[in-house]
Order: C-alpha cells, then structure tokens, then sequence
C-alpha cells in the first residue's frame, strides 16, 4: 500500500475549521455566561430573613472588632520602629560627636543600638504573633457562622469545623486532574455526615510547575466523598468547560474513552464510564453553571473516591476584612452544595 501524499489544501482547510469550531465555542460559552450571571443575580434580589441578617450582624462585629485591633497595632508598631530609629540616629551622633574627647562613648552607643534593635525585633515579633491570634478570632467567627448556617439541614450530622486546618494534599493531587502538582494550600476544613459517609470539604488552593515556578491552576470549594465504584485502575474525570479563567484538565494521556461536548469534556480508560455518568448525572453536573462567580467546574471519579472542585474568582474565595460580608456568597456556597448533594448521591 502506497503512502497518502499529504494535501496542503485540504490540512488547511481543516484547521480552519477546527479554529471555527473553536470560536464558535467560546461566544456560545460566554452567552452562557452571561445568561446565568442574569440567571442567578436575580435569585439574590431576594431580602435577607431575619436569621440571615444575625448572621451577617454577628460577623461584622467580629470584622470590625478586628480591624480596630488591627489598626491599634500598627499604630503601636510605627510609634516602636519611631521611637526606635530616633534612638539609633541619637545614639549614632553621640558616637561620631564624642568618640575623639571619650572614647568609651563608642561601646555605650553601639550597645544602645544593639539593645533598640533587639527590643524593635521583640516587640514586632510579639505584635505579630498578637495580630495573628486576633486574626483567627475573627476567621473562625466567620466560618462557624456561615457553616452552622450552610449545614443546618437535618440531613447532616457531626459537624465539626476546622478553620485553620487544611486537607490532606494527597486528596487533590490522587484525583489526577492536573500534571506536574506541586502540592495544595487549605483552610476552612468542614467533616460532616451526609446519608452515613463522612463528607469533606475545604477552600483550596493548587498549583502546578510552570517552567520551574509556581502557576495557579485551582482556586475554590472542594468536596471529597466516597463512592461504590469498584473497578480497579480505572478513572473517569469530568470538565464543564468555563471562560478565559479556566484551567482545562490534562493529566489525560492515559485515558482513551470520552466525549467532548460543546459544554463539557469527558475522560477515561473505563469504556462503560457513561454507566456512571449517566444522563442525569451530566445533566445535574451541568446545574453548576458558569457565570460571572463560578470559572468552572472538574469532577474526579475513582474506586471509592468521587471529588467535585468548584473553581471560583478570588474575590468569592477571599475572606472580607476591608469590607463587610456579601451574604451573597454565603446564599451562593448554599445553593451550590445542594447542587453538589445531588451530583455526589446520583453516582453514589
């Protein structure tokens, strides 16, 4: 059998259509995103109940009790690095003005700025340490204000929040969504018992090697659960496709089977996977809709293991120092759990 000649015209032609194609993706994305955006701002036009404004209430005291320490410490602080620097110019002069009459001046100035500087070293230390005590006061406020609230259900038992604490890194990294991980970041640590199986969830943060530094490539709520899928070696990851912000999936090679959909993109070395992802499954996977908060949305599926990563815009992920509360997001974290229940118990 003789060899194709290759057919520049025709190459040509199909990459054209490919980019197109491409396009014509990404202006349908965007329209999504512009729809849900409109979609859901309506939702949050509704008024605050009266138990949703304690909340928001309680939080901003804990805010604003916050920042006046905050601001009390840093006035503290430039007042010591003031008074200090004004000791080590004194000290300083005295040294070159007396050393030629009375030399031992020069051991007394140079002890005198020894001591400034460690005092100045002590006192920032202490300042800092302060500061940080105050500032996972405040955070734990927050959180335990917002997951008493988001988990209220009857549905959940055990609830134990964990401000501070991460989750484990092996969680993110086992579920194979990126190459090249060079490890995550956590905090707002939540275990709760959902329909018997132990449900956790964190904000993390995970990042890849670029070219030997650090790159961004995860930044939202991430759910672990278990599941009763049972093969063996085998793995099913799923990607709503997002905006411009989206990181797509890549750790890929070794899965063969799949469907790139127009919203979305399927991997996996099961051939049975749309046994799994059913239908429905994708249909209720594709109610996370990306708009102008939600960048998009990556599902991992593994024997015994389902994890679901929303990946947000900073600011939803950020916590509110300089301004109070958008109880929007907490509206937002709520509605998007529901929906996150809901894709967890279909392949369960």
């Amino acid at each position: 059998m003789g060899l194709k000649k290759y057919d520049k015209e025709a190459a040509e032609a199909q990459l054209k259509l490919e980019e197109e194609k491409k396009v014509e993706e990404t202006n349908a994305i965007q329209e999504d995103i512009e729809a849900n955006e409109a979609e859901f701002q309506e939702i949050l036009k509704q008024e605050l109940s009266a138990d949703q404004n304690a909340i928001k209430e309680r939080i901003e005291v804990a805010r604003a009790e916050y920042n006046v320490k905050n601001k009390k410490q840093k006035r503290i602080s430039t007042l010591i690095s003031v008074c200090v620097l004004a000791l080590l110019v004194a000290a300083l002069v005295l040294m070159l003005t007396l050393s030629s009459t009375w030399q031992p001046i020069v051991y007394v100035s140079l002890g005198v700025m020894i001591l400034g500087l460690a005092a100045s070293f002590a006192a920032t230390k202490i300042f800092k340490t302060r500061l940080t005590n105050e500032a996972q006061i405040y955070v734990a406020t927050l959180y335990n204000e917002i997951n008493n609230y988001v988990f209220r259900s009857e549905e959940f038992s055990n609830l134990e929040i964990k401000p501070n604490a991460e989750m484990k890194d092996e969680l993110f990294i086992d579920a194979k969504f990126y190459k090249d991980l060079r490890g995550t970041r956590s905090r707002n640590l939540i275990s709760v018992t959902y329909k018997g199986e132990n449900l956790g969830i964190a904000d993390l943060a995970a990042t890849v090697l670029v070219k030997g530094k650090t790159a961004p490539m995860f930044l939202g709520k991430y759910y672990d659960y278990e599941n009763t899928y049972s093969k063996e070696g085998k793995r099913i990851l799923m990607q709503v496709k997002g905006g411009e912000l989206s990181r797509p999936i890549d750790d890929i090679e070794d899965l063969p089977y799949g469907e790139n959909h127009k919203k979305y993109v399927i991997y996996s070395n099961d051939e049975d996977w749309n046994k799994v992802l059913t239908p429905k499954t994708i249909k209720d996977i594709l109610e996370l809709k990306v708009d102008k908060t939600l960048i998009d949305v990556i599902v991992s599926i593994r024997p015994g293991k389902t994890n679901i990563g929303i990946d947000y815009m900073d600011e939803f992920m950020n916590i509110p120092v300089e301004n109070p509360l958008d109880f929007a997001n907490v509206i937002r974290t709520e509605k998007d759990l529901e929906k996150v229940l809901k894709v967890l118990d279909d392949i369960k």
